[in-house]
């Protein structure tokens, strides 16, 4: 892992950059802030890793080699990899903008979520101070120890994750991100686990997980043969038997520690899944 850290604050120009890079899904490598003079240029020139620009104010020009694009207040362009790009700023309106350079095997993934491509390198962004705030924690965080690399870390983090709430959903075509159906299926059980004394519907358990009931059910059904409703109403009776063979509870106390508000529903539903009563189960 490479630890070498270079700083850089004046006036009108604030710089982290060679920030630890490793392995990481996505790790930083330098940002900064800079209100540009009139008719500023960078390039042409190429980089190692992606590289996003927002503008805060004013404008200016980004170019690839086959499209010129003007960008004002609020938009953000991206530099791939290897691509070599231009930009200045507005002679009469010179820009301020934000950078911030990042790589890893999860970059060019979030940013495909976001609806970037190499056909489509801008986009305009609703808001800018979530990201500038994450820019400023960042370069406020240039220590070269382990809290300052976790919060640059989590600044970075924080930044691709506004960067997808505000552009996926001005891409409809882009697809949903998603993990494999048994990761699902155990970020589920694990909500499960720890929530079944409460009233919970298997809608409360796909709005934890992230994805439609409709998606859920089917996870579920791949993976464990059983629709997530006979999954929570199983886990549930498997909690009241322990209950009723290991305590003197009365069964109405068992029914609400298992998250059933009437006893009269538990009990049917004690009896749908063991064939016998709560009662008889703990006489028998």
């Amino acid at each position: 892992m490479n630890h070498t850290l270079f700083y850089q604050d004046f006036n009108h120009y604030r710089c982290l950059e060679s920030v630890e890079k490793n392995s990481h899904e996505l790790y930083l490598c330098y940002c900064g802030k800079q209100e540009c003079p009139p008719s500023h240029e960078f390039g042409p020139a190429t980089r190692t890793e992606f590289l996003l620009h927002i503008v805060l104010d004013g404008k200016g020009t980004f170019s690839t080699p086959s499209h010129t694009y003007e960008l004002e207040k609020n938009s953000i362009f991206l530099i791939y990899p290897n691509q070599t790009t231009y930009y200045q700023a507005d002679a009469d309106n010179p820009w301020t903008y934000i950078w911030i350079g990042f790589n890893g095997p999860k970059a060019e993934t979030l940013l495909r979520y976001a609806g970037f491509t190499p056909e489509q390198q801008t986009a305009f962004l609703p808001d800018t101070a979530p990201y500038e705030t994450a820019v400023h924690g960042i370069l406020t965080s240039c220590q070269l120890n382990l809290s300052s690399e976790l919060r640059r870390s989590q600044y970075l983090y924080a930044f691709v994750a506004q960067l997808a709430d505000d552009l996926h959903q001005a891409h409809p075509g882009v697809p949903e991100f998603s993990y494999p159906g048994s990761t699902y299926v155990r970020y589920a059980l694990d909500y499960i686990e720890h929530h079944y004394r409460q009233r919970i519907k298997v809608s409360d358990i796909a709005n934890y997980v992230g994805i439609s009931r409709a998606h859920l059910t089917n996870c579920f059904n791949k993976e464990l043969k059983l629709s997530p409703r006979e999954y929570l109403i199983d886990y549930r009776m498997n909690k009241a038997k322990d209950l009723l063979t290991t305590t003197a509870l009365p069964i109405n106390q068992i029914a609400s520690s298992v998250g059933y508000e009437d006893p009269l529903s538990f009990s049917k539903a004690f009896k749908l899944v063991t064939g016998v009563s709560p009662k008889s189960y703990r006489e028998n």
